[in-house]
């Protein structure tokens, strides 16, 4: 119990709706006076919505959340502090250390297996003929999470991008959007098991993929047979 509580004493926390473009770069800016060196960040937060809902700057939230907000403008404007943890070397008369390198993990889903990324303007539901489909808009912000740690791999390469699949756990958000169909996901994980593999890409110090889709602690395939 000792320990815990130390733990607990060092946690910080910075609220924000991701979706919001503003209140993003808000918290950013309030993480940087914290923080001059974040080892690892990881990109969670989501929404998955029956019905369309658009944020108070007129985007839809599930995409938002996800993809734009949660995880491309957020890891964007944590880029200084995360290549302020890149790997470097130290060494002494005695000995000589190489610390790990600092990373990124966007939080994806196997929902991301029904469709590739389609066209900008059908991803944001901005399409004036498009009608909004709220599972599919979380399988393009989930598809777009493994594209962007593939571009960010190539262009940030000190930094390890990664997105990672927790397996089909019971979380509220499911519950909320499938009610009794999630059935049809089920053996289900409870959240503790969802989570390992995401604390253990975390911690993990050599041998990562930059760039890879991760699952229980393996690779996996982005792309599954035909257009996807």
């Amino acid at each position: 119990h000792t320990t815990f509580s130390c733990i607990i004493s060092f946690i910080q926390t910075i609220q924000a709706d991701v979706s919001e473009y503003s209140q993003v770069k808000a918290a950013a800016k309030t993480l940087q006076t914290l923080e001059p060196k974040i080892d690892c960040l990881i990109c969670n937060a989501g929404a998955l919505l029956s019905e369309k809902r658009l944020t108070s700057e007129g985007n839809e939230s599930t995409v938002a959340s996800h993809l734009i907000g949660g995880s491309y403008l957020l890891s964007q404007l944590l880029l200084p502090q995360l290549k302020a943890s890149a790997p470097s070397t130290s060494s002494s008369s005695s000995s000589s250390t190489t610390t790990a390198p600092s990373r990124v993990i966007f939080t994806t889903s196997g929902g991301m297996y029904l469709t590739p990324l389609p066209s900008w303007e059908i991803a944001t539901s901005i399409a004036p003929d498009h009608t909004y489909d709220g599972v599919m808009a979380y399988s393009y912000a989930k598809r777009g999470q493994v594209i962007l740690a593939e571009e960010c791999a190539k262009l940030h390469p000190e930094i390890r991008w990664m997105s990672a699949h927790p397996g089909w756990t019971l979380t509220a958000a499911v519950e909320d959007a499938f009610g009794d169909e999630k059935k049809y996901l089920e053996p289900m994980r409870n959240t503790w098991e969802g989570a390992e593999g995401l604390a253990w890409l975390m911690g993990r110090e050599e041998g990562l993929e930059n760039g890879a889709l991760y699952l229980d602690r393996e690779t996996q395939v982005k792309h599954m047979a035909g257009p996807f």
